[in-house]
C-alpha cells in the first residue's frame, strides 16, 4: 500500500477537528427577503462572497469576488452619460469594489460572528455618481456587523455622472463560509 494512502487510513478515524463558524441557530426565513430575492435573482446573477475559511473550487464555476484592480469605479466615472444609468455601468462599478465587502465578509468571519448567507444591497445613486443611501438586506447577518460594514463601502463608490436619476439599483450577494 503506498504511503500516502495508508496515512490517509490512519487519520481517517480521527476526522476533521474544524469547529463550525456559526454556532447559533441560523435566522428564520423571511418571506419579504425571500420574495425579494427571487424576483431579483431572474434578473442578475448573484456574486458570490467566499470567506477564508471555505475550501477553493467547492463552489465549482461562479463569478467570485476578487481583490480589485482598479480604482474601483467605472471607466466612464468621469463622462456624464446622456439619460438614465444603465444596469450594466452600475453592475462593473460593484465588481470592481468586491474586494471591499469581501473583506467586511472576512472580518466578521474571523471573528466567528458570520456563517453563510444572502444579502441584498440597494443604492440610490444620484446623478451625480455617488451614493446618497444605502440598504442591506440580510436577514442571515442580523447578529453581526456585516450589513453596517457593507453599506458603509458602498457609500464610498463611485459611479458614472448621468443627466436622468436618481437610479435605486439592487444586487444580491451570496456568502458563502467554511
Amino acid at each position: 500500500m503506498k504511503p500516502a494512502i495508508l496515512g490517509l487510513l490512519l487519520l481517517a478515524p480521527f476526522g476533521c477537528n474544524k469547529e463550525p463558524a456559526l454556532t447559533r441557530a441560523p435566522a428564520a426565513g423571511d418571506p419579504a427577503f425571500d420574495s425579494k430575492w427571487a424576483a431579483l435573482e431572474k434578473s442578475a446573477e448573484p456574486m458570490f462572497i467566499e470567506g477564508e475559511t471555505h475550501g477553493a473550487g467547492l463552489m465549482g464555476e461562479v463569478r467570485r469576488a476578487v481583490d480589485p484592480v482598479g480604482e474601483g469605479q467605472s471607466p466612464l466615472a468621469k463622462e456624464t452619460l446622456p439619460g438614465a444609468l444603465p444596469d450594466n455601468e452600475v453592475v462593473k462599478v460593484i465588481r470592481a469594489n468586491l474586494g471591499a465587502v469581501k473583506a467586511c465578509y472576512q472580518i466578521e468571519e474571523k471573528s466567528g460572528a458570520v456563517g453563510s448567507g444572502k444579502a441584498i444591497v440597494t443604492l440610490d445613486i444620484d446623478k451625480s455618481g455617488t451614493v446618497g443611501n444605502v440598504k442591506v438586506d440580510a436577514p442571515a447577518f442580523q447578529e453581526s456587523h456585516l450589513p453596517q460594514c457593507v453599506g458603509t463601502r458602498a457609500k464610498a463608490w463611485t459611479f458614472p455622472k448621468f443627466t436622468t436619476g436618481p437610479k435605486n439599483f439592487s444586487y444580491p450577494f451570496v456568502f458563502v463560509g467554511g
